[in-house]
């Protein structure tokens, strides 16, 4: 298991040279989640958390939770989110749970690390009994999750009555000065034609309101928010600043790597592919007008 010091280490080189050359990690389970799980994909989440953060104006999450007594962050990935509803709610017991374990480091007395598919887990383990929680997180799943309908209704599952499930993503579109500039992008339409094969929902950040809906919960409501690629929107809105930077750095990189495994199995010689990830690159250059959409989605159990 890596540690804090790995990661602190990465950060601020989160993509090596161009990145290219870099070879990942990856979690060893059969779960069709396609990033790395190493020293810098960590580090990289780290940042991104921040920058998220501060689009959000810092607001954590957009549940009206009430004196909770359990919540459960799904994909925790390094605990960062985990460790800040720890904080939040000091007297609540609060679960993470990833498909790696989570880089060691200091955490609040109220905060456990759960290692599995929570799928899998859901009334197995003791922790993730069904009616046995307040609140369900997850951030950006949308490469994590092969069947979105199925998981809300495990987390809704997992709720007490009143209980709130919590899915803040993307939806893998691009815009450029307001219009869809993606629709055309070849490495993006090979990517969706994976999904639909895979499981992958890759517009989920504005799908999953309809799919609380389908698991019965009400109160369901959507924020939206504006994603640029570049520092470009920070002079109308400051607060997009570090995670406009951090998506015009990181995003090209981060997919280039994506690819390969996500079009595996899709028939693509090998040259195609590496063709596909260079187009990804070339696309997800941050420019004036470019940003894609965040979704933070609520949704209460009866």
């Amino acid at each position: 298991m890596e540690n804090t010091d790995e990661v602190s280490m990465a950060k601020g080189k989160s993509i090596p040279d161009d990145g290219r050359t870099r070879e990942p990690t990856y979690h060893t389970t059969d779960a069709k989640y396609t990033l790395p799980n190493d020293a810098i994909e960590h580090a990289r989440l780290e940042d991104q958390a921040t920058g998220l953060a501060e689009m959000m104006h810092n607001r954590l999450i957009h549940a009206p939770l009430q004196s909770p007594k359990q919540l459960v962050d799904v994909g925790c990935g390094t605990g960062i989110v985990t460790r800040q509803l720890g904080d939040a709610y000091p007297t609540a017991q609060v679960y993470g749970i990833d498909l790696s374990p989570v880089p060691s480091g200091p955490k609040p007395p109220n905060v456990d690390y759960i290692l599995g598919d929570v799928r899998q887990l859901l009334n197995q383990d003791a922790r993730l009994a069904f009616e046995s929680t307040d609140f369900v997180f997850s951030r950006l799943l949308i490469l994590g999750i092969t069947d979105w309908p199925g998981y809300v209704r495990d987390a809704a599952a997992l709720l007490r009555p009143g209980g709130w499930v919590e899915v803040q993503d993307f939806a893998l579109e691009w815009f450029l000065h307001g219009f869809d500039c993606s629709g055309g992008w070849e490495w993006l339409q090979a990517l969706f034609a994976a999904a639909e094969q895979k499981g992958w929902d890759l517009r989920c950040g504005r799908n999953v309101k309809g799919y609380m809906e389908q698991a019965g919960l009400v109160d369901v409501a959507v924020q939206e928010y504006r994603l640029p690629m570049g520092d470009w929107l920070a002079k109308e809105s400051p607060e997009t600043r570090r995670i406009g930077e951090h998506a015009a750095r990181e995003y090209g990189m981060l997919y280039y790597h994506a690819i390969p495994k996500m079009l595996q199995g899709m028939g693509f010689a090998k040259e195609k592919v590496e063709e596909l990830s260079r187009m990804c690159v070339r696309d997800l250059v941050g420019r004036e007008g470019m940003e894609l959409r965040f979704y933070a989605t609520i949704g209460r159990k009866p």
